[in-house]
């Protein structure tokens, strides 16, 4: 008998699977954005020749510093956030990979049920159930394969940005 646990239909899992991406991605081209300003506050503070007065040329450096402060927490902000959305496509792809392992479970249930039947018409409609369960298990292999290599793409963005933010801190000695 089927239980009352909520089933995804195909179309909604991939819409799911896409939407995490989209977001994913969106969270990357805003980071790569952040970075960019970071990177060019970093560069400014760089090329200053500083010929000013002694005072000017400390308000001058602790307002540059500050514009980089507040650029690099704006990008730990949505870095967060896209950790978050990484997190909820971690979590899918664990919900795809129970509903796999169940539909594994289905499939040995269905095998040993079609090995003790002998009426040949049961036997042909087992096979056709089997057949079902088997490509609702391609299905979902499949979009667990998807849905890592997401996550793998997007980290792996996250991890370049982050490198370009908060490896060469300029002010923290790191040149």
């Amino acid at each position: 008998m089927r239980t009352q646990k909520r089933q995804p239909r195909r179309p909604e899992v991939k819409e799911k699977i896409n939407q995490n991406k989209t977001d994913m991605e969106a969270k990357e081209v805003n980071l790569d954005r952040i970075a960019t300003d970071v990177e060019t506050v970093r560069e400014t503070l760089e090329d200053l020749e500083f010929d000013g007065t002694v005072e000017g040329t400390e308000e001058i450096e602790t307002e540059i510093e500050n514009a980089e402060d507040v650029t690099v927490e704006i990008f730990d902000e949505e870095d967060d956030a896209l950790e978050s959305i990484q997190e909820d496509a971690t979590e899918y792809e664990d919900e795809m990979n129970d509903r796999s392992d169940s539909s594994e479970n289905d499939l040995k249930k269905v095998s040993l049920a079609r090995a003790k039947i002998e009426t040949t018409e049961t036997i042909v409609e087992l096979k056709k159930a089997k057949d079902a369960i088997a490509r609702d298990i391609d299905f979902l292999i499949e979009q667990i394969e998807i849905t890592n290599e997401d996550i793998k793409n997007s980290e792996g963005a996250q991890d370049g940005l982050n490198k370009r933010v908060h490896a060469n801190n300029i002010r923290r000695g790191n040149k």
